[in-house]
């Protein structure tokens, strides 16, 4: 996420994760390379006839507004507006009106009974403490069509969130350093193995252990097979960062998404970790880079209507629409984000289905992070995420 993955990161901090939340915006990316840039009108630019005018059900249509949160600005929202927001109001009568507000300062207002928005997304690993807390209603699935929730999987649509979209962090590489037709690194044991594959690695630093998925890739890197990834061995993970860490040549917080990238491109790097649309779209506009599925993570954004939502019903018929896999499709050809909706990648061209997080030919080389193990509280009260945070600090300090 990643963005386009963290081009959208905001600022979701809670009061709980204060030490790790910061400001979601994105840190400039050097003058070289503002070339690689890609803008939002690019992206945006080719959104397909799945996005133009559309028969819905009736249950669908409505009057009013609903009040959405922006994603920061920049290529993320000029996507959400053309294959969700604007298809929304032209079919169902329904106005959306985005908001510039942070979710900390959303939570500040609903904590008042004020909600500034009715609705907005956040990462699959902040939903627990939302629910928790009390922040957010239950997801009305009477709206959506038979057809449309059969394409989206159970465990996607809970009874307090629902799946926006996916993202992944995925080794990546120099193409300079590894032209096509070279070996390559493919997988986590590669970019761990400094013998078989010397140089410069970009690895997330401790404050993005979580989010840049640090631990996981050092475990699969250390040849714990994904499927016996959780609960993380700490000590194994650790002890393989500790080993890597003078093959490091960045270490990048997870609001400093385009340093992976730009690591490889500058040369500061010859490989590492990244998320997977920060690579496609630098790929897109010629930078050497690259990235492979293999042991990538799959990470997650849901939608959630918040307590006391004035737009609530209207919101609910939203989530519906975007639900449907039309909706899904034209997302995903706007942005290099997977779909929730599995039936969106039949509407997709077979190279970009195959080519997005939970696609065919992707999805089975993929590991989903357990969310819900980072953020289990431990016997001390701290959960694993803040334990991990702080050993890895005074193991690495980065």
């Amino acid at each position: 996420m990643p963005r386009v993955k963290g081009s959208h990161r905001r600022d979701t901090k809670i009061e709980i994760e204060s030490h790790h939340r910061k400001n979601r915006g994105n840190k400039k990316l050097k003058s070289t390379t503002m070339k690689f840039a890609l803008s939002a009108s690019l992206l945006v630019s080719g959104i397909p006839a799945i996005a133009q005018a559309q028969q819905v059900s009736a249950n669908l249509k409505g009057t009013g507004e609903i009040v959405v949160t922006t994603g920061g600005g920049g290529a993320f929202d000029e996507a959400r507006q053309k294959a969700w927001f604007e298809p929304f109001t032209r079919d169902t009568g329904i106005k959306v009106v985005l908001v510039n507000a942070s979710n900390a300062k959303l939570l500040t207002s609903l904590k008042v009974g004020q909600p500034e928005a009715d609705m907005t997304f956040i990462s699959g690993g902040e939903v627990p403490t939302w629910i928790e807390k009390g922040y957010v209603e239950k997801i009305d699935y009477s709206f959506y069509s038979k057809e449309t929730l059969a394409g989206i999987p159970q465990d996607s649509r809970g009874e307090f969130s629902v799946r926006s979209h996916s993202y992944s962090v995925v080794p990546t590489y120099s193409t300079k350093k590894y032209p096509e037709g070279t070996k390559h690194p493919e997988n986590w044991v590669d970019i761990y193995d400094s013998v078989k594959f010397p140089g410069k690695r970009a690895l997330p630093n401790c404050g993005n252990t979580m989010y840049g998925g640090l631990l996981e890739g050092a475990l699969m890197g250390d040849g714990v097979p994904p499927e016996k990834l959780y609960p993380l061995d700490f000590d194994r993970a650790f002890a393989k960062l500790k080993a890597i860490a003078p093959n490091v040549g960045r270490w990048w917080g997870w609001d400093e998404g385009g340093l992976a990238t730009q690591s490889l491109i500058d040369g500061e790097a010859d490989m590492g970790a990244a998320w997977n649309g920060r690579i496609a779209n630098a790929k897109k506009e010629g930078a050497p880079v690259a990235l492979s599925w293999n042991q990538s993570l799959v990470q997650y954004d849901d939608w959630v209507i918040v307590k006391n939502a004035v737009n609530k019903v209207n919101a609910a018929k939203f989530l519906a629409y975007i639900g449907r896999p039309e909706a899904q499709a034209a997302f995903a050809q706007a942005i290099p984000y997977g779909p929730a909706n599995r039936d969106a990648f039949k509407l997709l061209p077979k190279e970009l289905a195959e080519n997005l997080p939970g696609g065919p030919g992707v999805a089975e080389k993929q590991v989903t992070q357990d969310y819900a193990w980072w953020t289990k509280p431990r016997a001390d009260g701290r959960t694993n995420l803040d334990f991990a945070i702080e050993r890895c600090r005074a193991i690495l300090a980065r």
